[in-house]
This record gives structure tokens, sequence and C-alpha cells, in this order.
């Protein structure tokens, strides 16, 4: 019975965190006011100039909207490390404290209740 618990308490433990992983990136992806316009759509054909000033403002806009993308996932990234270093940290601190240990295999058990 103690190793079901256990067991039942790792698969709970494990679940969480990374529910929580998922659950903040999925925040930080709604919160994201960096969006991108649809491009190559049908009824933008119509609105190209024949002026090659005007023509290169799209294309330089468009660059600067993959700069803004790219440092905006860049950011999300340094978050999700950020994240993952904590539980990390956090991994270890139960480890230390012999609240868990981590066989090779990477199997997680929780010390029994026998103190």
């Amino acid at each position: 019975m103690k190793k079901h618990l256990s067991a039942l308490l790792t698969a709970v433990f494990i679940t969480a965190v990374i529910g929580f992983g998922i659950f903040v990136i999925g925040v930080n992806a709604l919160t994201n006011h960096n969006t991108v316009p649809i491009q190559n759509t049908p009824g933008s054909s119509t609105s190209v100039s024949s002026s090659s000033n005007t023509a290169a403002d799209p294309a330089s806009a468009n660059v600067q909207q993959l700069q803004q993308e790219v440092t905006t996932l860049q950011s999300q990234l340094n978050q999700a490390s950020q994240v993952i270093q904590q539980y990390q940290g956090l991994i270890q601190a139960l480890q230390q404290r012999g609240v868990i240990t981590i066989d090779q295999n990477g199997n997680i058990y929780l010390r029994g209740g026998d103190r």
C-alpha cells in the first residue's frame, strides 16, 4: 500500500510541475501583444504600389516585425529556462533533504513516512 501511495504522490507531483510549466507558457502566449499581420492574402495583392520606395517600406516593416517576434520568442525561451531552473533547484533541494531519491534510470522515489 505504501508503494502505491508513494507512486501516486510522485505522479501527482510530476504532473503538477509539468502542468505549472505549461500554464506559465500558455499565459505568456495569451498575454503576448506582438502579433504579425497576415500576408499574401488575395485582397492584399491589389494594394501593391509600382514605386520602388514604397515597395521597400513594407519589406523593412516585415523585417522589423520579424525581429520583434524573434525578440519575443527569445524572451519566452528565457522565461521557460528560468522556470526549469527553479524546478531543478526544487528537485535538488528535495534530494538534499532526503525527501526524494532519483535512481540512475530517472525514477523518483519518495521517502516513506517512517521517520
